[in-house]
């Protein structure tokens, strides 16, 4: 069933969730509960649901002699994961399902957006709590509209914000250390030291890799180094699934893009050698993603223009598939093009429908402006910031299943 498309400013309704709409499952079905469960696997108090008994049975990972593997591979949405395996483009995962099931079905968070969603992995806590509610957020504390992934306002690159100003909720790592295990971070080397890292990862000891193949070897290494030192927990992070269906599509069932399905491809192969790793060292290996991605439409975009941007308080926070803004004077918005490319919602009613995990505080309402502008299928907004704009043929931040339902593969240690 596909949703009644409602008029701007018409009464928020609920079917907005249902049909071609999937809401968060905080309560025990969602990205966040994973992080939740492995909290509980080392002794913590999870400050969230674990995964419902359904999903997980708890012991697969408290009775792992040798700890928990977390791999979360940015924007592998489940229908981009059953796409590859119908294609049969991706070997060892066939064999990784046939020896432990078939992926369980997560949702993401609301954002469906990295910032959010990675912050989500790394405090078990939904948007709601830790306050990274979007790509770009309101920063009231220096009056501008920030990137989250850089720290810096938006068209001022070169000006970091106070990393301070969107420190949040302590993450697994910091908890995990706390309970007296060693907690390690393998991701990218470029980002050692970046800003957005640093929120994720505090607490956790850094390992960087400069390529895909040396993923599997630094694990290796990592818990062949642990082994004498009890359980661990070793988070993994691959970003270039969300990288490449950017650019060029995610591959979906109704939509298939070969260079996504190459990515796959490999991401398989690290998959394959990650598991055989973990067989090993008698750890527990969950799988997961952020979120997914569904296919935009260039001819389709939204650009926001000069008139309606200069009516607005303050440059629009979100994103390119959900857009908060900040307006005094809503007519104005409702003979804008917004309401023609999106459902145009009251913020208000969105927090209070639990999109973000609950209510919000002062500080963290502020970031979000007073409309959600939820695109329609295959639109993305678009805001000239004075170098042009970029339309891309992947996006993410939505409601839509293909961007919220995300797999989860798990691999018991014995």
């Amino acid at each position: 069933m596909t949703i009644t498309r409602s008029p701007a400013f018409g009464p928020f309704s609920a079917g907005l969730a249902q049909g071609t709409r999937v809401l968060p499952e905080y309560d025990g079905g969602s990205i966040v509960n994973v992080t939740a469960s492995i909290l509980q696997a080392f002794g913590c108090e999870p400050p969230s649901a674990p995964l419902r008994t359904d999903l997980l049975n708890p012991a697969v990972l408290s009775q792992a002699p040798g700890g928990v593997v977390c791999l979360v591979v940015d924007a592998l949405g489940l229908a981009q994961l059953q796409a590859g395996l119908a294609a049969s483009r991706a070997p060892h995962l066939p064999r990784f399902i046939d020896e432990h099931g078939l992926p369980r079905r997560l949702t993401s968070i609301f954002p469906s957006t990295t910032t959010a969603a990675l912050t989500s992995l790394a405090t078990a806590q939904p948007p709601s709590k830790h306050g990274i509610l979007g790509h770009v957020l309101w920063i009231e504390e220096v009056r501008a509209a920030c990137n989250v992934l850089h720290f810096t306002p938006v068209g001022r690159p070169d000006q970091p914000i106070d990393d301070d100003l969107l420190r949040c909720e302590p993450t697994i790592h910091e908890r995990v250390a706390a309970a007296g295990f060693d907690s390690v971070a393998i991701t990218a080397a470029a980002y050692e030291g970046t800003a957005f890292t640093n929120l994720l990862q505090r607490g956790g000891e850094f390992v960087g890799y400069q390529t895909q193949s040396q993923i599997p070897y630094l694990l290796e290494q990592t818990l062949s180094a642990k082994s004498g030192r009890g359980r661990c927990f070793v988070g993994m992070y691959w970003p270039h699934i969300d990288t490449i269906a950017h650019v060029y599509g995610p591959d979906l069932p109704e939509a298939p893009c070969e260079a996504s399905a190459l990515e796959l491809e490999f991401v398989d192969q690290m998959i394959g050698h990650t598991a055989d790793i973990c067989r090993r060292y008698r750890c527990a290996l969950l799988i997961t993603a952020d979120h997914g991605q569904a296919t935009l439409d260039p001819h389709l975009s939204c650009s926001l223009p000069r008139d309606l941007l200069a009516n607005l308080r303050q440059r629009p926070a979100g994103g390119r598939r959900a857009a908060y803004l900040a307006c005094d004077h809503p007519a104005e918005l409702a003979q804008s093009v917004v309401p023609h490319a999106s459902d145009l919602l009251p913020m208000d009613e969105v927090i209070d429908a639990g999109w973000f995990g609950g209510p919000l505080s002062p500080v963290f309402r502020q970031r979000i402006g007073d409309w959600l502008a939820l695109a329609h299928d295959g639109v993305q907004f678009l805001i000239d910031d004075g170098d042009g704009v970029f339309p891309q043929l992947g996006g993410h931040a939505g409601l839509t299943p293909h961007e919220m339902e995300v797999p989860l593969l798990l691999a018991p240690a014995d």
